[in-house]
């Protein structure tokens, strides 16, 4: 009996990833896209009834639990369509999706993609006035809800910039 609740306790742990609860969200938001970049850490957070019509979109970066920038402050009353771009993208065996979050002249990217012959890319990049600043690459699996189907619920529009993959440009 102690080996079947041993076997049935391990099989628990392994249907549970380690970083299914790592992320900037609170547990009253949805977890859109987030990923370790190392020692920080990279999150999209919603709130639960985030629509095209309510709620918000938080692009949030930093070490866990300590947030050093969060986009746009809660306190925005824009819709989240005002300062998102979204896409979705097809490579040959694979495809993938992100969302701009537009501040200014500076733009914060999350990106998923996978391709045949590269496989995955996840990331955040950061452009200045139109040229990538910096790339940082996700260091684990990304949980991810970057898909049309999450952009047309959002009513996003399409990004005007149409975001290169970085590696592939």
């Amino acid at each position: 009996m102690k080996t079947v609740t041993l076997i049935g306790g391990l099989l628990g742990l392994i249907a549970v990833p380690v970083w299914a609860g790592e992320s900037h969200c609170s547990a009253q938001e949805q977890i859109v896209f987030s990923c370790s970049l190392g020692k920080k850490m990279v999150s999209v957070c919603a709130s639960n009834d985030f629509s095209a019509n309510s709620g918000y979109l938080q692009y949030r970066f930093g070490l866990k639990g300590a947030p050093e920038l969060v986009f746009p402050g809660l306190t925005k009353a824009a819709p989240a369509a005002s300062y998102v771009q979204a896409r979705t993208l097809m490579f040959a065996g694979g495809g993938g999706g992100y969302l701009r979050f537009i501040n200014g002249q500076h733009h914060y990217i999350v990106y998923t993609a996978i391709g045949k012959g590269w496989g995955a890319k996840d990331g955040v990049a950061v452009e200045k006035n139109g040229q990538r600043i910096a790339n940082l690459e996700c260091r684990d699996v990304p949980v991810s809800k970057l898909s049309e189907e999450f952009f047309s619920h959002a009513n996003l529009s399409a990004d005007r910039d149409e975001f290169q993959i970085p590696g592939f440009d």
